[in-house]
């Protein structure tokens, strides 16, 4: 293992931003794996950076939310911070893009002491925050109390359930993130303005991670419906950024039709297509 994650030397004391940390300890050492194996995959390399840089998005959205709703003095320099290293992660995947034969000893260096330098340094820092001032930090943003109970009994009543762990993981976050965007329909408008474009870039960066990762399951398996899945995938990513192209511009609102067209294309989406993979999994092992 090129990096381990250790709770008391890397954990901030947060559950959700911590269970967010190891993520990205997994992807640096999947990255790591993959660069030094004897034959080098480039197109795995490329898959692989892809998602540290959907994931780390999502992430940092994840954190700047937490930011804007207690009441961070230091957000806006924590957000530069986080901006540097997007940009640097980007710099490096348009380069192996170009030139997948590069050496890429410095990002690993760069990703090693950039996340256990951020975590241990920047991220500490807003922890005490919380802790100093007595704040136990949500991810919802609204005055939903029961959104959690939500969360889990959508979960539960539509039978979303895989028994495919990782995709089942994943599957359950967008699901807290779309209940997000219910939630934020009984609030003001002033909250919806500050809160609904974090939680559309959260959908965003999140949906790449997780449709990456799904369809590089289904490829390791052959999966002979793999490519009518990524165009699905591909339609519901352009809808995301329409929408949030369009509520930039002022031309709509946060509205129940956008709501539920996102969370109706989610739920429908793992109980027909991915369904369908399930199903193929399962003739294999017949």
């Amino acid at each position: 293992m090129f990096v381990q994650w250790n709770p008391e030397q890397h954990g901030i004391g947060i559950e959700v931003i911590d269970t967010q940390h190891q993520e990205l300890f997994i992807l640096t050492n999947q990255l790591h794996d993959l660069i030094e194996a004897e034959n080098r995959d480039g197109e795995s390399i490329m898959k692989v950076l892809k998602r540290l840089y959907a994931y780390t998005g999502f992430h940092f959205v994840s954190e700047e939310g937490l930011f804007r709703e207690y009441g961070y003095p230091d957000v806006e320099d924590h957000i530069v911070v986080h901006e540097s290293f997007r940009k640097k992660i980007k710099e490096y995947l348009d380069d192996f893009r170009d030139k997948p034969n590069m050496p890429l000893e410095s990002l690993q260096d760069f990703l090693v002491e950039w996340i256990i330098g951020h975590i241990i340094g920047d991220d500490r820092h807003y922890a005490e925050y919380f802790e100093a001032n007595n704040i136990e930090p949500e991810l919802h943003f609204s005055p939903a109390q029961n959104a959690r109970t939500e969360d889990l009994n959508l979960w539960q009543q539509k039978k979303l359930e895989l028994e495919i762990k990782a995709i089942d993981d994943q599957h359950k976050q967008l699901i807290a993130i779309l209940q997000q965007t219910n939630d934020l329909q009984h609030t003001s408008e002033a909250r919806k303005q500050i809160f609904l474009p974090i939680i559309i870039k959260k959908l965003f960066y999140y949906t790449q991670f997780h449709f990456s990762y799904e369809e590089e399951h289904m490829a390791k398996n052959s999966y002979p419906l793999l490519h009518d899945h990524q165009e699905q995938h591909k339609h519901f990513i352009g809808e995301i950024v329409k929408f949030a192209n369009e509520y930039k511009e002022g031309r709509i609102r946060l509205t129940d039709e956008i709501i539920v067209f996102l969370r109706d294309w989610t739920v429908n989406h793992i109980l027909e297509e991915d369904r369908k993979y399930k199903r193929f999994l399962d003739s294999l092992e017949e």
